[in-house]
């Protein structure tokens, strides 16, 4: 039964194009600090996480070109982004390569496949997990698999855990 609900969400939703609600950001507020510049890398021009970012005062580049192959031409401290699940690997690579901090909105999964696994030994991994699931597309039900930040060089701690109300 699990196993077809899956399928069948799979098949209903092959995109990426899955979008960030505003209450699945605003918890993260507490551990960004105000005088970094943050850049959310696949804002398509109306990214909740740039929405909430800037509606709370701090410094947010956004830029709907491609993270994987193109270099940014402006300076910031922090990437911050819900990136295509289907890309999360490319991601990760890329902003360890970066060298900068990220906030990275992944499902829970993404810890289960051996090269990710292999660059989060490597390079260590910061968790901000959600007690539930979230709503990504408005509906009466929630997705079927946790999502939550993945990140680097922001919490104070690799755990955190953090109950949405």
């Amino acid at each position: 039964m699990v196993k077809k609900a899956i399928i069948d969400y799979i098949r209903r939703w092959p995109n990426d194009e899955i979008y960030t609600p505003e209450y699945a950001v605003y918890p993260l507020l507490s551990y960004l600090p105000k005088d970094k510049i943050y850049w959310e890398c696949t804002d398509f021009w109306d990214s909740k996480i740039t929405k909430v970012l800037k509606d709370n005062w701090y410094k947010v580049i956004w830029t709907s070109f491609d993270f994987l192959t193109q270099k940014p031409n402006f300076d910031f401290d922090v990437i911050i982004t819900n990136p295509p699940y289907s890309l999360k690997t490319q991601f990760l690579k890329k902003a360890y390569e970066l060298w900068k901090p990220f906030c990275f909105l992944l499902p829970l999964t993404t810890l289960e496949w051996i090269e990710r696994w292999k660059l989060f030994r490597k390079y260590w991994i910061e968790l901000f997990i959600f007690d539930k699931r979230i709503n990504f597309l408005g509906q009466k039900k929630n997705c079927w698999f946790n999502t939550s930040w993945f990140c680097w060089k922001i919490l104070p701690k690799q755990l955190i855990f953090y109950s949405l109300k």
